[in-house]
C-alpha cells in the first residue's frame, strides 16, 4: 500500500513540475527600429560607444522591479535576453546612427585603425520601475574627444515615464523609450559639438 502511495505522490510531483510557468525573454528596442538603417548616411560623424556600465544590482538576467523605496524584486520567469548592458549599448548606438544620420557609429572594442571623431561613456545608476507604475533611467554620460583622453561634455540624466500596463512587456517598452530619450540627448550634444 505504501508503495502505491509513493508512486501516486511521485507522479503528482512530476505533473506539477511539468506545469511550471514559461520563462519570457525581453530585449530593448525602439519603436522605429526599422527606420534606423534607411536614414543612415555614409561618411557622417564617427562615434565610438563604450559598453554601458551598470551597477551590479542591474547587471543580471532577471528584470529588476521596485516594490517600494526600500525593496526590489527579481523576476523569476521574466528575463533579459542576454546581457542588459550590451542590449542598451546596441540600442543607443543604433539610435545615435539614426539621429546623427551616420553609419560610422561603432561599439567597443573597435579596431585601432578606426578613426572616431568622438567617444561616449555611459554610467547608469537606475534602470528599473514599478509594474504598472513609473519607470526610471538615471545616471551620467561623458562625451570624449577622438582619442578618449579629453572630456568635452558631461551630463547627468534622469528620465521617467509611466508604463502603459502591468505586464513585464509594458515595463520593457517603457524602459526602451527612456533609453531612446537618453540617445536623443547624447545625439543633441554631439550635433552641437560637431558644428
Amino acid at each position: 500500500m505504501f508503495r502505491h502511495i509513493f508512486i501516486v505522490v511521485l507522479i503528482s510531483g512530476l505533473i506539477a513540475c511539468g506545469s511550471s510557468p514559461k520563462t519570457h525573454f525581453y530585449m530593448l528596442n525602439a519603436e522605429n527600429a526599422s527606420d534606423s538603417i534607411s536614414q543612415q548616411k555614409a561618411g557622417g560623424v564617427g562615434v565610438g560607444v563604450w559598453k554601458v556600465q551598470l551597477p551590479l544590482l542591474l547587471d543580471r538576467y532577471e528584470i529588476v522591479t521596485r516594490t517600494d523605496i526600500y525593496s526590489i524584486e527579481l523576476a523569476d520567469f521574466d528575463k533579459w535576453a542576454g546581457s542588459l548592458g550590451n542590449n542598451m549599448t546596441r540600442l543607443i548606438a543604433s539610435e545615435l546612427g539614426r539621429r546623427l544620420q551616420t553609419d560610422r557609429v561603432v561599439i567597443s572594442p573597435w579596431s585601432s585603425y578606426r578613426k572616431n571623431d568622438y567617444q561616449v561613456k555611459i554610467h547608469v545608476e537606475r534602470f528599473d520601475g514599478v509594474l504598472g507604475g513609473e519607470t526610471v533611467l538615471s545616471g551620467a554620460w561623458s562625451l570624449l574627444n577622438a582619442q578618449g583622453n579629453k572630456e568635452l561634455a558631461r551630463k547627468s540624466f534622469s528620465f521617467q515615464t509611466q508604463t502603459k500596463g502591468k505586464e513585464y512587456s509594458d515595463m520593457v517598452a517603457a524602459l526602451s523609450q527612456l533609453t531612446v530619450k537618453l540617445s536623443e540627448q547624447i545625439a543633441g550634444v554631439i550635433s552641437v559639438q560637431d558644428k
